[in-house]
């Protein structure tokens, strides 16, 4: 009975282990907006506009990361990108698909994006994480219009 506590300890300690040394591997220098992923998801399809629409003010300073649960398939494929990235702790503690994890350049979970968040605030989220590389338009800077005066 004792060789098995003891077998079970250090497989427990081993597999403790290899999270460690999953989550200290170096993450990029980016910050990283995580999406927690699945193709039946309702709040993936709800926020995934959203996303489309503040991606191209973000793509060159946020590495937009997508973590699919499908199937088992792609689980497979998400453990392994998550492993590489140093986010093997967050995506094995993670329990919903449909939203974001904003993660900083340091690696720290710092906020999260969700489905009923407005465009705006999802912008202004991710403002917290880095400088958008473009400046989305606004009405008052639209171009105006020949034959329309003010």
């Amino acid at each position: 009975m004792r060789s098995i506590t003891t077998m079970t300890l250090a497989l427990l300690l081993g597999l403790a282990g290899l999270a460690q040394a999953a989550d200290n591997k170096p993450l990029p220098t980016r910050p990283m907006a995580v999406w927690f992923y699945a193709d039946w998801c309702m709040n993936c399809k709800l926020i995934a506009p959203k996303i489309a629409e503040v991606k191209p003010d973000f793509e060159r300073s946020v590495e937009f990361v997508k973590l699919d649960v499908t199937n088992e398939e792609r689980k497979l494929e998400s453990r392994e990108t998550a492993q590489k990235l140093g986010l093997y702790s967050l995506y094995m503690g993670n329990k919903a698909t449909g939203w974001l994890a904003l993660i900083d350049s340091s690696g720290n979970k710092v906020g999260e994006l969700h489905q009923e968040m407005t465009v705006d605030q999802i912008r202004e989220e991710l403002s917290k994480i880095a400088v958008p590389t473009t400046t989305p338009a606004t009405p008052d800077s639209a171009a105006p219009v020949e034959g329309l005066s003010p």
